[in-house]
């Protein structure tokens, strides 16, 4: 209050206002001669004292800096909410579409993860996620998507984990065709991975695998769950070198692009050929053992 007292827009305001009772004060006691002259000088004052008076309820320098610095926190709060908002809804629809995934396979284990990093010397777009052991994640666990597998964990610390895809020639995976039931092993190929294609190679020399047939896994060898999608016969093609026959697949999934991944931590026929032949080694082991002692 102290501080509008002594502003010259205040004084200038008491100023007027002082004028503006006097002049009434002597029009009432009986000037009449000033009458007229008081009317205007009283509308001119009144003028100026209403725009006084305006400027009196507009606000400081001060006020209008603060007034703007919390406009700019505003700004900035809202912004974040906007990209809290983005990145709770791509998450969402992810969950919603793994949760498809889940809803099919109720006996698997799955671990959603995001793709952070690319393996910049890899040929075969190999990749790192933001998953690790911490989350139960091991060597050998399957990746996949919404639209298919992808590859194979091959190696993990605690909070992350390196997947090779299935464009890989090192990656190999028991494979079969929907429809015709004709196998062989799905492996990928440097001539091809560019293209985001993979091959199925070992297949029967007779056999009725036609372009567009479906291929899935076998679930042979416990590495991999058995009937998850790879993709779809593109063509049918010869070795050069063996004359032997193979077909290039088309991943459902672009795998060179892929930002979001499930890692199956657990399935029901996992190691299930490993265990069948430590189960048998030992029985093995047991036989030779009993006759050598005669037992």
């Amino acid at each position: 209050m102290k501080k509008l007292i002594k502003t010259k827009s205040f004084k200038f305001f008491a100023v007027t206002v002082g004028a503006i009772c006097l002049v009434s004060a002597i029009c009432n006691f009986g000037y009449p001669f000033l009458s007229t002259a008081a009317n205007t000088v009283t509308k001119g004052l009144s003028q100026v004292s209403a725009a006084t008076s305006a400027s009196l309820d507009q606000p400081s320098y001060e006020e209008l800096k603060q007034e703007i610095e919390k406009l700019k926190q505003e700004n900035s709060r809202l912004r974040t909410d906007l990209a809290d908002y983005y990145d709770l809804k791509e998450e969402n629809e992810k969950l919603w579409k793994f949760y498809d995934i889940k809803k099919e396979n109720p006996q698997n284990t799955y671990v959603p993860s995001t793709v952070i990093r690319r393996d910049a010397n890899s040929d075969f777009y190999s990749f790192t996620i933001d998953a690790g052991a911490s989350l139960g994640i091991e060597v050998n666990d399957p990746v996949i998507t919404e639209n298919g597998l992808v590859g194979i964990v091959v190696q993990c610390d605690a909070s992350t984990s390196k997947v090779k895809t299935i464009l890989s020639p090192e990656i190999k995976v028991g494979a079969v065709d929907k429809k015709t039931n004709d196998s062989g092993v799905i492996a990928g190929s440097a001539s091809y991975c560019d293209d985001n294609l993979t091959l199925l190679t070992k297949i029967p020399s007779e056999n009725k695998i036609k372009e567009g047939d479906l291929i899935v896994t076998s679930g042979v060898g416990g590495l991999f769950p058995g009937k998850t999608v790879i993709g779809q016969v593109k063509e049918l093609s010869y070795d050069e070198y063996d004359a032997s026959k193979y077909a290039v697949i088309q991943p459902y999934e672009d795998i060179r692009r892929v930002t979001n991944v499930l890692v199956i931590t657990d399935f029901s026929t996992q190691g299930q050929i490993s265990l069948e032949k430590a189960e048998n080694s030992a029985k093995n082991q047991q036989q030779s053992t009993d006759k050598k002692t005669g037992g």
